[in-house]
């Protein structure tokens, strides 16, 4: 029986409209590679639609037992999981290596971070709430299992 996700949390599904406004999300039919924010490392994701699983090689999916912005990147780039390109956009070119490094991977002051940027540019915080909470609604919906074999994360 193959094990479930936990729920991503939501710090990952604005790192995933990041990396698909950034073009960072190269798919190669069930498979995709997805680049770091820094461009240094490079996650490999692999889907079976038919099975309802799916596996990446990031530190969250592969550590933390959920799935991690890479995974999420893929749905939406594939088309399985539907969400406002203007909320992506927003999320262009956001250096979320450079944030975690600087907030010692406190992914709440990331947030933080990123929301006053974003609250600063005029964007409707409500709006992008509602992205992101309907982005989590289809993501649960899925149900995906993990696909095995998983990979370990690059170094």
């Amino acid at each position: 029986m193959a094990a479930d996700w936990k729920p991503s949390p939501v710090i990952k599904i604005y790192e995933a409209l990041g990396a698909v406004a950034d073009g960072r999300v190269e798919i190669d039919g069930d498979t995709a590679r997805v680049a770091s924010s820094d461009k240094a490392k490079t996650y490999d994701v692999r889907h079976d639609p038919a099975a309802g699983s799916i596996t990446a090689n990031d530190n969250g999916s592969y550590w933390q037992g959920y799935l991690g912005y890479p995974g999420i990147a893929y749905l939406m780039e594939r088309g399985v999981i539907a969400y406002d390109g203007g909320l992506a956009e927003e999320l262009a070119g956001v250096p979320w290596k450079e944030l975690a490094t600087r907030y010692r991977n406190d992914w709440a002051k990331v947030e933080q971070h990123v929301r006053d940027d974003l609250s600063g540019r005029g964007v409707d915080l409500d709006r992008f709430d509602a992205g992101l909470a309907e982005i989590a609604g289809q993501l649960e919906k899925l149900a995906l299992t993990k696909l095995s074999p998983r990979l370990r994360p690059p170094k």
